[in-house]
């Protein structure tokens, strides 16, 4: 008998000796010893002895049954086991498919890659096997484990299901896998079966299988988040109403279900005589106002006691009636019945309850926090810059060593995420939804090029573009060519992407962020650990001492600031963010201490020439005007000439050593020589003091650039020298 006639003996009434004599027959053409084929087939009849005392009508049923109750005594080593190759019986009848094993069951013990070993090589499970294999093999970013754990799910997957062939496997079936234990080798096989073209997409990653894979109706949202059923019906039809008026982003739809549902079920439990939102009243909106405030205490986020939960409950329940109140009143509204007479939560309900004072301590606190970033970023920023070159070097050194490669990639995605979002000001989902489509090529009246990136609607449905200045460009490029490595294409491929925020999926497209150890887009909150976790390795510090942890969102706060600082006027800036409001720049910008010495000064210089006269304003002579215009190309910067024209923007803020723009002189060499001195010896002074590792690599980076600059002086020509100390004189 074949495989194929056995695996119709499942679903059949059962039938022992058939099984056994199938079983037998099966066996005597597979590569065993004759011992071995002999313990198999005496092992079967003991499988079939027990098979036949259990219940159920066919031979799948009596196999779950005996997965239940007799497969665990015999793993145990409890009586009733055979005593010759126990499991030998149970490996027949699941590699000929006459049953299917259980997840629960057989499953965890089967060890497919050993247990198929026997079949001849035109048996289906050796030919997927060998198919399955090459497929995993080609993908260069799989860990070396993972080939051996995607071979073993992948046959599982197989057995388990009654298939014949790997075509047959369903995204049901990776989702089921991923509810029960979420297997190590998922991804690999996940990635196997796309590059089979089994699944035509690109591979997902851990659980974002999982997802849902479409929106939730406002009907769902009311029925899920536990309404009571007399006010479900007025909920259901205000989100609709809402959707088409306001909003649809399914985050604001699902968090105002929820926040309504927890008003609905407080008037349940306190004012049952309430048939509907038509009997709210002012004094039961009112009486809601200290219940919120107290429950949003209990549920508070770790240890801020200053969060404003209770204040967006009440705000939704206050824009709920408003709204409710306003659109029952045209006509034909299917709303005419629900509305109270009056407006039962007003914004004056609202006020003296003490959420003036949370503001303003959550104001005071983000201004602290903003000090904390100034103080900490530039570290953080040299740390990851660090880290990545040295994660480079090793890799170049370790002549194509795959873990040497994956350190490489991994300290490098770490620096080009942190760059991105300092640089750009985007927000995560923004950051996460570029493409190459979005750098975007202009010219000039005068022909010169400029670049801008795209950057989609996101939080207020208003597309913005950003100037890609230098830096902005150098993380974009290192980022593209990253990619291109990873893929080992000559452009960033196309891939799918998912958001989770609106639950629905985004264009097929060559995105910016991907390819970091998967083929696939890099998660928000992938981009939330790199960053937590690079705060964590940069030892960075708020100033109570405690430790800093870096977010996404502190790296917009980061841009608005330095932007503010550096004199870019708030509208600007405004548009730079995408902001619907220019106090809102107020809010995430803080204007640093340093940046108000240095105004304070500015102003005292400006006083202080206003006292000599009309003669500080005169205008120049004809030698004063021709050396002016000579510092125009290059500007004296002491121990180097800048040849960045005066007025241009510097995005190093005049850090020049380590600049391209920079050329040092070699009269500066001795300066350069104790510079390294006192560099080096703060160095070592803070490595022996235990500092952070962000203030470490930020000093080691100051050397290094001390350094280059020293030997870029010595090893001028002398007649070069002679030709820049000129140009400096």
């Amino acid at each position: 008998m074949t495989a194929v006639g056995l695996s119709t003996l499942a679903d059949a009434r059962y039938d022992g000796e058939l099984l056994a004599a199938g079983i037998g027959e099966l066996v005597s053409g597979w590569s065993l010893s004759t011992d071995r084929r002999r313990g198999a087939v005496l092992a079967t009849r003991a499988l079939v002895d027990e098979l036949d005392g259990l219940a159920g009508g066919t031979l799948q049923q009596r196999f779950a049954a005996f997965e239940d109750e007799v497969w665990p005594r015999w793993r145990a080593g409890g009586h009733g086991a055979p005593p010759y190759r126990w499991s030998a019986g149970v490996r027949a009848v699941v590699i000929a498919r006459a049953v299917r094993p259980g997840w629960q069951g057989v499953m965890p013990a089967i060890s497919p890659l050993h247990w198929i070993k026997p079949l001849p090589e035109s048996d289906p499970l050796h030919v997927e096997h060998a198919r399955l294999s090459a497929a995993i093999d080609g993908l260069h970013w799989a860990r070396h484990d993972a080939h051996h754990r995607a071979q073993t799910l992948g046959l599982r997957i197989l057995l388990a299901s009654g298939y014949a062939r790997l075509d047959e496997i369903t995204e049901d079936d990776l989702r089921g896998v991923a509810v029960e234990h979420l297997p190590r080798g998922i991804d690999a096989l996940d990635g196997a079966l796309c590059a089979l073209g089994i699944f035509d997409r690109t591979p997902k990653r851990g659980p974002t299988r999982l997802m849902r894979t479409s929106r939730v109706s406002a009907g769902e949202l009311a029925d899920r988040d536990d309404i009571p059923e007399r006010f479900r019906a007025v909920t259901a039809l205000y989100l609709d109403n809402y959707a088409q008026r306001v909003s649809d982003h399914h985050t604001t739809m699902r968090n105002r279900a929820a926040h309504l549902a927890r008003f609905w079920r407080f008037i349940d439990q306190e004012f049952p005589e309430v048939t509907g939102a038509h009997e709210v009243l002012p004094v039961h909106g009112r009486a809601y106002v200290p219940h919120a405030i107290a429950a949003g205490r209990d549920e508070r986020r770790g240890s801020n006691e200053d969060t404003q939960t209770a204040h967006g409950w009440l705000s939704t329940v206050r824009v709920f009636f408003t709204d409710l109140c306003s659109w029952a009143t045209e006509p034909g509204s299917p709303l005419a019945g629900h509305a109270p007479p009056a407006i039962p939560l007003t914004y004056h309900d609202l006020r003296g309850v003490g959420f003036e004072k949370v503001r303003r301590r959550v104001k005071a606190r983000m201004t602290a926090t903003v000090l904390d970033l100034e103080r900490e970023i530039p570290n953080i920023r040299a740390h990851a810059f660090t880290a990545w070159q040295e994660a480079a070097d090793a890799y170049a050194a370790a002549s194509g060593d795959r873990r040497m490669e994956r350190a490489e990639r991994d300290a490098f995605w770490d620096w080009a995420l942190l760059e991105l979002l300092v640089q750009s000001g985007l927000r995560v989902e923004e950051a996460g939804e570029l493409t190459t489509l979005d750098v975007l090529k202009r010219h000039l009246p005068d022909g010169r090029a400029y670049y801008l990136l795209h950057v989609k609607p996101s939080k207020f449905d208003r597309a913005r573009v950003i100037p890609i200045g230098d830096g902005l460009g150098r993380v974009i490029a290192d980022i593209i060519a990253h990619v291109r490595r990873f893929y080992g294409t000559p452009s960033v491929p196309a891939c799918d992407n998912w958001d989770v925020h609106e639950h629905r999926p985004l264009p097929r497209a060559p995105y910016l962020l991907q390819g970091a150890q998967h083929p696939s887009v890099i998660k928000a909150e992938q981009i939330r650990t790199r960053l937590r976790r690079l705060s964590e390795a940069a030892g960075a510090r708020c100033a109570d001492g405690s430790p800093l942890v870096l977010h996404p969102h502190d790296c917009r706060r980061i841009f608005a600031s330095e932007h503010l600082n550096h004199d870019t006027p708030p509208h600007v800036i405004q548009a730079l963010l995408g902001h619907a409001a220019v106090d809102t720049v107020m809010t995430y910008a803080k204007l640093y201490p340093a940046t108000l010495v240095e105004a304070y000064r500015k102003a005292v210089h400006g006083t202080y020439e206003s006292l000599h006269g009309a003669a500080a304003l005169r205008n120049p002579t004809a030698e004063e005007w021709a050396e002016f215009a000579a510092g125009c190309n290059l500007r004296d910067m002491g121990t180097h000439l800048c040849s960045l024209p005066t007025g241009d923007h510097c995005s190093r803020g005049l850090i020049c050593l380590g600049c391209t723009h920079a050329q040092p002189k070699r009269s500066a060499a001795p300066i350069f020589r104790r510079m390294l001195i006192s560099h080096r010896r703060s160095l070592a002074d803070g490595e022996q003091a235990g500092e952070p590792a962000g203030q470490l690599a930020a000093r080691r980076l100051e050397i290094q650039r001390i350094d280059s600059a020293l030997q870029r002086a010595e090893q001028l020509p002398a007649d070069v020298a002679a030709m820049i100390e000129g140009a400096a004189a």
